[in-house]
């Protein structure tokens, strides 16, 4: 739990920077009108924490972040979808998966840039699934690669053992990985991001004015080995039935040592009467 929520707070500690251009493009109307917004946002949320940190519960403080983001940007959806696109349209294009109908190692596998990949896991969201309850944290899932980035570290932090997602964690810190587009449709983005020899594969959905993670993929080149991506375990093999002359001798059963009974306490004397008094 510990873990999915610092991946939480680091996505969304990343969404200010995500919602801007680079330093030397000319930003468009939509993304000054975004950063006066979200500075009202931010300014209404840092200013009621510093107040009310102590007494707010971590689920409370989320609760609040919801409703101040709803308060602000609930009225300019249209906004947060145009500058959702505009993140979009800045990505590189992303090589083609081709899917290949073939296994290897008992795997799905596929050929991504020339180079065999095999899936290490996957896992797709219900499409018969209702509309989540309560609050949604649309300040962290308004645009795709914020969605994308909170799904799949919330889903490495369950796959991953602890010293592979430290790695891995530490090392996106000292180097940032950066995400590509499949299919830079706003309404249905398809993503990826590579880590060395390693690919995920995302599926998003927008909801109103977020995004859901429909399905993720996790991919690695056949031929690389990855502390980040360990090979699939093979099935253990059944242990080898034991033969009638190989079963330990039964242990005799043992004999009852006989009971003591308890010990009779001593009788106390009887008092000699003391002598009467002249």
């Amino acid at each position: 739990m510990k873990r999915i929520l610092l991946c939480v707070l680091a996505a969304a500690w990343g969404l200010a920077a995500i919602g801007c251009s680079a330093p030397d493009s000319q930003p468009s109307a939509s993304e000054k009108e975004f950063a006066k917004l979200y500075k009202q946002y931010s300014d209404r949320f840092h200013d009621k924490i510093a107040r009310e940190a102590d007494t707010l519960k971590p689920e409370q403080m989320a609760a609040e972040a919801s409703r101040l983001w709803q308060e602000t940007f609930g009225p300019h959806k249209a906004l947060l979808k145009q500058r959702a696109a505009e993140l979009l349209k800045d990505l590189d294009p992303a090589p083609a998966i081709v899917e290949s109908a073939e296994k290897v190692d008992g795997q799905p596998s596929c050929t991504v840039g020339g180079k065999v990949y095999i899936e290490i896991a996957s896992i797709a969201r219900d499409p018969k699934a209702s509309a989540p309850q309560g609050d949604v944290a649309k300040h962290l899932l308004w645009n795709p690669m914020g969605a994308a980035q909170m799904a799949l570290n919330n889903w490495l932090a369950v796959l991953l053992d602890q010293r592979a997602f430290a790695i891995r964690s530490l090392a996106s810190n000292h180097a940032s990985l950066t995400w590509e587009a499949l299919d830079k449709n706003v309404d249905r983005p398809r993503l990826v991001l590579r880590q060395g020899p390693v690919l995920f594969a995302m599926d998003l959905l927008r909801a109103d004015d977020y995004y859901q993670v429909d399905k993720m993929r996790w991919l690695k080149e056949k031929s690389a080995g990855s502390v980040l991506s360990p090979e699939p375990k093979p099935p253990a093999a059944p242990a080898a039935p034991v033969k009638p002359s190989e079963k330990p001798a039964e242990k005799p059963a043992e004999t009852p040592a006989p009971v003591k009974p308890p010990e009779k306490p001593a009788e106390k004397p009887a008092e000699t009467p003391a002598a009467p008094t002249k």
